[in-house]
């Protein structure tokens, strides 16, 4: 009887696991979809800005403050998860940014799990991560705060974005892209292509226009970036969860096969002592 009990009682609790498991998956489902939303509608937002930049650079001399710099540190973001649960996700990421990450470097990072994997590492800064669309973007104003004053008190040659990005049913890869400096002259050679078929101009001061949009192009790269570690974390979330709902499927499969077969065996027992004392009583009779 006490092992019908133990063996009821873990079943209970596969089952309860079996549920938050799901109900995790569930969650990381409809997260994968704003995030990704958001991810879309970002790169469109950034390729009306690389338009606008083509125009107002095709009319200016390329600034010195955008322009690339031979000396100086670089600054190296990586995004990671706050929470476990989501397979190879944060080891991948880290394990590649260590490969890249030179002596004098300054290092942010985004994330707890990121945090604790690069502990014995020089952090100059943590930032949590966002678990809705609405508060990426509180997260990256902090964030380009913390990089503009890092640009005040130190020469910085270059920032570069290190993140894991979806590759459909390949799973992910890790990916890095250079904030600062921006390819201006790239950009300024683009041939863009309107619909109008005649060349945009503007009236205001080509100098406060640039400055406006290369404050846009900041934001709007680091909000992209922030949804793609989260789309690409919860795929990797659900893929873990799957895993582990498999796993308690057949635990559970395993504890009620024993639990029915232990319980047919007490009934069996029971119905031993019944018949043996129906004897016993009807020879004393």
């Amino acid at each position: 009887m006490k092992n019908l009990q133990t063996l009821k009682k873990s079943l209970a609790s596969a089952r309860n696991l079996f549920t938050i498991v799901n109900t995790m998956k569930l969650h990381a489902t409809t997260n994968i979809n704003q995030f990704q939303q958001a991810a879309d509608a970002s790169m469109q937002y950034r390729q009306v800005l690389n338009k606008a930049l083509s125009v107002v650079m095709k009319k200016r001399e390329m600034p010195e403050e955008v322009l690339r710099r031979n000396d100086g540190k670089t600054i190296h973001v990586v995004f990671s998860s706050d929470h476990g649960l989501c397979g190879s996700f944060n080891e991948r990421i880290i394990d590649y940014v260590k490969e890249r990450i030179m002596n004098g470097s300054i290092l942010l990072v985004v994330g707890e799990q990121g945090l604790k994997r690069l502990e014995g590492y020089k952090v100059e800064g943590f930032f949590s991560v966002p678990q809705t669309v609405d508060g990426i973007t509180a997260s990256v104003q902090n964030l380009l705060s913390e990089l503009d004053e890092l640009r005040e008190k130190e020469k910085v040659k270059e920032i570069y974005l290190h993140y894991n990005r979806s590759s459909g049913k390949q799973g992910f890869r890790e990916h890095s892209e250079k904030l600062f400096p921006l390819e201006l002259k790239k950009i300024r050679k683009e041939d863009v292509k309107w619909k109008s078929g005649a060349q945009p101009t503007y009236y205001m001061s080509g100098e406060r226009l640039l400055s406006d949009l290369l404050k846009q192009y900041y934001f709007i790269t680091l909000f992209r970036t922030f949804c793609y570690s989260l789309v690409t974390e919860n795929e990797s979330r659900i893929a873990s969860m799957t895993s582990a709902k498999k796993n308690i499927e057949e635990r559970m499969e395993e504890l009620e096969m024993k639990y029915k077969r232990l319980r047919q065996d007490s009934i069996t027992e029971e119905i031993r002592d019944i018949t043996s004392g129906f004897h016993v009583l009807k020879k004393k009779e």
